[in-house]
């Protein structure tokens, strides 16, 4: 073998599909999802479900693709989709997320049912899979994060070093041997490159240490844009409940006005406030 036998390893994996050539994850997901969402509205899937049943369901086709990268080589669009549908499990979801509330109960824990939150929702039995489907995300947001930063310092050792660092369980004396900073040079090396390397990623991936406040003090200090965003995010996915949701909670209206508006069992209301609830936390930096 010699040297021009040897091809450079590719920085982001493609996988043959029947339908469109050799494709990344990125391409796969973004080709599918428009199609996937309407099946599963299709089969009778709430709106409001479809952010996590999609999450699960590529999740588990990247896994898969991860162990078999020929998976969809002979697949054309219909089969990939119904590989999709078969990986999203939306029955168990249904079983994990829908249960029986009685009023007695809600007036009972919460002295107030309108504005009350579903304890059930609140612990291990239902929460897990959301926990689930957001750790997913996570973990492709990971490895986009981590290829887009790779590219960005190509050229520069003592990064490239410092992500390398960040992301193993290596030690920082042989880290900064492979930055060329070592002994004294460490400390610089440590605090100049690693440490705004590791600021810069969480703030790709969002990981932002939560404040004190919650989301609803932010908003009526006039901090009104992140959920204006969410907003946006979800009229762009069609999901028109969690619009309305979303609004409704910015207005500080009740639960029973919700209701009339969306023509929707309490059940469903308050599950709709606990998911809206949930990603406003996230999109303001909050505690949960």
């Amino acid at each position: 073998m010699t040297s021009f036998d040897i091809k450079p390893f590719p920085r982001m994996a493609r996988y043959a599909t029947g339908w469109a050539g050799r494709c990344t994850f990125d391409e796969i997901y973004a080709d599918l999802t428009p199609n996937l969402n309407r099946l599963l509205r299709y089969y009778g899937n709430a709106d409001s479900d479809l952010p996590d049943l999609v999450a699960h369901a590529f999740m588990r086709l990247w896994l898969d693709l991860s162990a078999d990268t020929h998976l969809l080589a002979d697949v054309d669009k219909g089969g990939a989709l119904k590989l999709l549908l078969n990986r999203a499990n939306p029955h168990t979801f249904r079983k994990l997320l829908r249960h029986e509330v009685y009023l007695d109960d809600l007036a009972t824990r919460s002295g107030d049912p309108d504005e009350f939150v579903i304890d059930g929702f609140d612990h291990g039995h239902s929460r897990g899979y959301a926990q689930y489907a957001e750790a997913i995300e996570l973990r492709l947001d990971i490895e986009r994060v981590l290829g887009e930063t790779a590219d960005k310092y190509m050229d520069s050792l003592p990064h490239l070093a410092a992500l390398y660092y960040i992301t193993t369980e290596v030690g920082p004396d042989d880290a900064a041997a492979i930055a060329g900073k070592g002994g004294t040079k460490k400390c610089w090396w440590l605090t100049s490159v690693v440490k705004p390397l590791r600021s810069e990623l969480c703030e790709k991936l969002e990981l932002f240490a939560p404040t004190k406040a919650t989301w609803q003090e932010r908003y009526r200090a006039g901090s009104e844009a992140p959920l204006l965003r969410l907003v946006d995010r979800y009229d762009a996915e069609g999901n028109l409940r969690m619009v309305a949701t979303l609004r409704s909670m910015a207005a500080d209206e009740s639960c029973k006005q919700l209701m009339q508006r969306l023509n929707l069992p309490k059940s469903h209301v308050h599950y709709l406030r606990l998911v809206a609830h949930r990603e406003l936390n996230k999109v303001y930096r909050c505690a949960a």
